[in-house]
């Protein structure tokens, strides 16, 4: 009886663990409410007790040693059970092998063991590519939500090793070593290699052509000074025209002449200005003159101005943005873009979702809903206002709880290449709660509107303008005149997800509309990946 007590309170000590019919099984939802505790607690005496070496077997598990805890029981005196008690295991079990201290493969656990108890095809953990994986319906009907909730991947190391093996390029990640015999035999090709064919060919080595949509987007449409025999884009038509305009001006401010702009207003140039044959300022010119402005460029306080005849309203959706969050070109481009454009006079926002908790960002207190799947998911807002960018982060645990600690690269899976199980569900979500933000969210006095032009950027808000056509359909009178565009930065990742039935309900959209984004296909891109219905 009194080695009966001692593995009792030994299991009690240890806290996290549970033995339930001989297997043990790690008590995930005791560790992380420990790691949360432990975060929010930062008086001096807790900081000191973090420091220090835990002891026993909970402290190691409270500081996330879950490895530590279970060799520290390991190394524990095996007591001797004299009599038989409903307390103590069968000494045969696995559990009483744990404890024990046997080294009997079947007991082992590990963190790896842990972190695979606690990836339920429901939870944060879960990855496309998955034999488990579920619906979007089936994840609702399970845990009330279509997206999962909770963390998904731990932060990045950011130590100075960790910042050294960045900067020397080395990989964060382990990768296993598949053994060569694991590799299907090679086909020995026979007869002459093949040949591209000529088509493809010139268009890797021969001059770049534009691509022209109809007949109404052709050069001599949108150019009529431009003859159809022209081999240039857009840009270089539009710089084209602008040439004339360009050495005028340039001769101008080399003899301190007075300029006349087209508001009627003149100005002196006091030294020369020079200007760039091609680029964005050369286009922005041409398209002037196109227009029939008598002088396109006036010179204020040494800089080279252009008129802008028609200011808009204009929205970015983007899944990140630069210096909130970024994973490469997509977060560097929305923070450019938008600024350069709001230079220009427009009224921009760029709507994102909110990872981490961002200090220029502030509580909206605006509170609203999307349905997803019957569900009344909340929509709520954050907002920072830098250069005359409207900046709006979607507050949603599906986004600020995905990682553990800052979220870093891990915006759209634990790993390059990966996506969480729910990513399909979550962008859904974000581009009828970007939508919400553009009709309903006063910045500055009053929303943007309906009078907008909504530039959606890569796969993750490319479900928008569907969003907007449905939503368009069902009530005319809602975006009668919002504009849509979708402009692609990668196009290796594209969004593709295994079909899954009733997602019309999930999206609240008539099937019709799910049947026009379905397709027989890769879901990773390249012709001789599998075709599936996605």
């Amino acid at each position: 009886r009194q080695s009966a007590n001692k593995l009792r309170e030994r299991r009690r000590d240890l806290g996290t663990m549970a033995i339930e019919g001989g297997v043990v099984t790690l008590g995930i939802t005791e560790q992380v409410a420990a790691t949360k505790a432990r975060a929010g607690d930062t008086s001096a005496a807790a900081i000191a007790k973090a420091a220090a070496k835990p002891a026993t077997a909970a402290g190691k598990i409270a500081t996330g040693d879950v490895a530590g805890a279970i060799e520290h029981e390991r190394k524990k005196p095996a007591p001797t059970i004299k009599g038989p008690s409903d307390d103590a295991p069968d000494p045969k079990s696995k559990a009483a092998m744990l404890v024990s201290g046997s080294t009997a493969k079947a007991a082992a656990v590990t963190p790896a063991t842990a972190k695979a108890l606690a990836a339920a095809p429901t939870s944060a953990m879960a990855i496309t590519g998955d034999k488990t994986l579920v619906t979007a319906v089936e994840r609702q009907q399970k845990i009330g939500s279509v997206m999962a909730s909770g963390a998904g991947a731990m932060a990045e190391p950011v130590g100075p090793k960790a910042k050294a093996k960045a900067k020397a390029g080395a990989s964060t990640f382990a990768v296993a070593k598949t053994p060569a015999s694991a590799y299907p035999a090679a086909a020995v090709a026979t007869g002459p290699p093949p040949a591209a064919p000529a088509s493809v060919i010139d268009i890797v080595t021969g001059t770049p052509q534009p691509v022209l949509e109809s007949s109404s987007n052709s050069l001599p449409a949108k150019l009529p000074s431009m003859t159809t025999s022209t081999p240039v884009g857009p840009a270089r038509a539009y710089a084209k025209v602008a040439a004339p305009a360009l050495r005028q001006a340039v001769a101008a401010s080399a003899g301190g002449a007075v300029l006349v702009g087209s508001d009627g207003a003149t100005s002196v140039a006091k030294k020369t200005v020079e200007f760039g044959a091609e680029g964005p300022a050369a286009v922005a010119v041409g398209r002037a003159v196109e227009a029939g402005v008598a002088n396109p460029i006036t010179l204020k306080g040494g800089k080279a101005l252009v008129p802008i005849g028609k200011k808009y309203q204009i929205v970015f959706v983007t899944s990140e943005v630069a210096p909130f969050s970024k994973t490469g070109g997509l977060g560097e481009a929305m923070d450019g873009l938008p600024t350069a454009l709001a230079a220009f006079g427009h009224r921009v926002m760029v709507i994102s979702p909110r990872y981490d908790q961002y200090k220029d960002a502030w509580d909206t207190s605006f509170w609203s809903s999307v349905n997803m799947a019957g569900k009344e998911e909340k929509v709520h807002f954050y907002h920072s206002y830098k250069q005359k960018v409207d900046y709006v982060f979607i507050d949603h645990d599906g986004f600020l709880e995905r990682v553990e600690g800052m979220s870093g690269s891990k915006l759209y899976g634990p790993e390059w290449g990966k996506d969480y199980a729910d990513n399909q569900a979550r962008f859904a979500y974000f581009c009828k709660a970007a939508l919400v933000a553009v009709k309903d969210l006063p910045l500055g006095g009053f929303p943007y509107g309906h009078q907008t032009v909504i530039v959606a950027n890569d796969w993750h808000s490319s479900l928008l303008p569907m969003f907007v056509h449905a939503q368009r359909a069902a009530d005319p009178s809602m975006w009668k005149d919002t504009k849509t565009a979708f402009l692609c930065h990668n196009a290796v990742f594209q969004g593709r997800f295994n079909y899954e039935e009733g997602l019309a309900d999930v999206f609240d959209v008539p099937q019709e509309y799910i049947d026009s984004i379905t397709f027989m296909m890769p879901l990773k891109v390249g012709k001789y990946n599998k075709k599936v219905k996605c």
